[in-house]
């Protein structure tokens, strides 16, 4: 295959032809790239807001890229409720939403988090589809 010289893109339609006709494996691998570094982001978020006690359920705030489908990609954070190595989880439901009868107030960390994230999330989006779409013609550069 020879290296993509001269491309000009207008807009998503534009950039939505290119990547289907010049490089269909590259740009599945590019929006895989940028959906797991946008997960990875909100995470690290997650991570910051959520209250320390022992530091367990930060450790147990994680992202990871799912499996989809052939059209659709998509990346997930999730807390690791196993106990393992990072320590345990479990509890964060109780923490965002409280316990019954006032025992354990809520201390929202999560959703409050999304939500702030949720108008940003194109252009984000956006900018880090730029940033791997560069890294991966400086790849397909570096191999000619």
């Amino acid at each position: 295959m020879a290296a993509v010289k001269g491309v000009k893109i207008e807009g998503l339609e534009e950039l939505r032809e290119t990547l289907e006709k010049t490089m269909p494996r590259e740009a599945k691998n590019i929006l895989r790239r940028t959906t797991l570094k946008i997960a990875s982001t909100v995470r690290n978020e997650v991570r910051k807001k959520a209250p320390v006690d022992t530091g367990n359920l930060r450790r147990s705030i994680k992202s990871k890229r799912d499996r989809g489908t052939p059209t659709n990609i998509t990346a997930s954070v999730y807390v690791d409720k196993s106990g393992g190595r990072s320590g345990s989880g479990y509890h964060w439901h109780l923490v965002e939403f409280g316990a019954r009868g006032g025992k354990m107030p809520a201390q929202p960390f999560v959703v409050p988090t999304v939500e702030s994230f949720r108008p940003k999330a194109d252009e984000m989006y956006r900018k880090e589809f730029g940033v791997q779409f560069e890294k991966e013609m400086q790849k397909r550069a570096k191999k000619r």
